[in-house]
């Protein structure tokens, strides 16, 4: 049981790692950072909540295979973009690519919230008088 779980940590680490690598060398280094400050972001957030360690590997690897596939998504919609309507093209672009990134990381970490066990909130423990 014990080299299973070990598997699984390795198997989700490699997953983060195959998918920053095929970020940086298939797509742009954009897509690379915005999946490093995805992994930094969730790890502080979410690693701090309740819910097994293996749990929320799980949903960091899936997060990066998600980003890797908007980001796949994104760049060529920007290749696409800039053949039809030339360089100005990258200058919206430019200026939407974090806001397209939020599109899917937000809604991401939010659904992942619901994977991880609720905390049970006692009137008496919260300090509100009723």
């Amino acid at each position: 049981m014990k080299i299973s779980k070990t598997l699984l940590l390795i198997l989700y680490i490699e997953l983060i790692v195959i998918c920053l690598f095929g970020a940086f060398r298939f797509i742009n280094p954009q897509s690379t950072i915005t999946l490093l400050m995805f992994n930094f972001l969730f790890a502080s957030l979410t690693f701090q909540l309740k819910g097994s360690f293996h749990r929320k590997m799980g949903l960091l690897s899936a997060g990066n295979i998600v980003g890797l596939f908007w980001n796949f998504v994104f760049f060529c919609f920007s290749l696409e973009g800039t053949m039809l309507f030339g360089k100005t093209f990258v200058v919206a672009y430019t200026i939407i690519y974090p806001i397209l990134n939020l599109l899917w990381v937000v809604p991401f970490w939010s659904l992942s919230l619901s994977f991880l066990p609720k905390f049970q909130n006692s009137p008496a423990k919260s300090g509100c008088a009723t």
